[in-house]
């Protein structure tokens, strides 16, 4: 804590301590623009430690899990070195220091290098012995970057033989991707715009054919054309029509005219009101001989009458 009193100190060096906590007092040092607390046990950065006109920062071989956001504050930073600590992710905020020359997160447990770290003009990056599979694209866009330290990385993209060879062939390999994406895109709109251009063309075509407001005058009886099925209707043969017919014909003729079993079951008088054979002889005479008995009858009463 007496430390903290100096208040005037510009240079602060702690390397190689047992320092596990940096005091809060630490803000109290407005004129300190070195520090370092290399080798020590830090676990984490005080958010009051970005208050100060800090251009450099080593904090390298602790125990830092992370960053606080509070670093896009040190606007006149210039080297950040937090190598060999046990870091897996950068923040955003970090794109914020603007005079920031050199970063060095080697033998950390990054992952992912964060985009915004195009906004800065660095000049050395090293993320060395790291687990990061990608460089984004938009690193290529680092212009004033001379020296980027990126081995013991599984990277897949760029891939190794790639990396081996410098950042010219890696940042050649970020634009030819780069355009790669451009191309795709370009493609996927003109795909996806093709469709409202083909209704477009649709939609006037069927203005143009509806015969409304045309000059040449045509009157059409219809606006639509025959579908395939009423095509193939039309052209069906007159043999299949005239069987068709023919058949329709004998299904009416059939159920029309009843069969003849059925006539006969009809119309066949009861064996009870003809009799046997053997006996259809005498009923017969004795049918005669009553008519003749009742013509005589009625003769006789007609001449009584008149």
């Amino acid at each position: 804590m007496e430390l903290c009193h100096f208040v005037s100190l510009e240079i602060l060096n702690l390397y190689h301590n047992c320092i596990r906590v940096i005091p809060e007092a630490i803000i109290n040092l407005q004129m300190l623009t070195y520090l370092n607390l290399s080798r020590n046990q830090l676990s984490a950065l005080p958010a009051c430690l970005c208050g100060l006109p800090l251009k450099v920062l080593i904090a390298s071989n602790n125990k830092l899990g992370s960053l606080p956001e509070e670093i896009g504050q040190l606007k006149q930073l210039m080297e950040l070195d937090v190598s060999c600590n046990e870091i897996t992710v950068l923040p955003q905020q970090i794109g914020q220091l603007k005079s920031l020359r050199e970063l060095n997160v080697r033998r950390n447990y990054l992952k992912v290098l964060p985009p915004e770290l195009v906004d800065l003009p660095l000049v050395k990056f090293d993320f060395s012995c790291n687990k990061v599979l990608v460089i984004p694209i938009c690193f290529r866009e680092m212009k004033q970057l001379q020296v980027l330290l990126l081995e013991n990385n599984p990277l897949q993209s760029p891939p190794a033989q790639i990396c081996t060879k410098g950042k010219v062939h890696i940042f050649k390999y970020l634009s030819i991707q780069a355009c790669q994406i451009k191309t795709a895109d370009s493609l996927y709109l003109h795909t996806m715009e093709r469709p409202h251009l083909h209704q477009q063309v649709e939609d006037s075509k069927k203005d143009s054919d509806s015969g409304v407001g045309s000059d040449n005058g045509d009157k059409r009886l219809s606006a639509t054309e025959p579908s395939d099925e009423d095509a193939v209707s039309l052209n069906v043969p007159m043999s299949n029509i005239m069987e068709e017919e023919q058949i329709i014909k004998e299904d009416m003729c059939h159920r029309l005219t009843p069969a003849a079993g059925e006539f006969h079951q009809e119309f066949q008088p009861e064996p009870s009101l003809l009799g046997d054979n053997n006996n259809s002889g005498q009923e017969r005479d004795q049918f005669a001989d009553g008519a003749d008995v009742l013509h005589s009858g009625f003769m006789d009463y007609i001449k009584a009458r008149f």
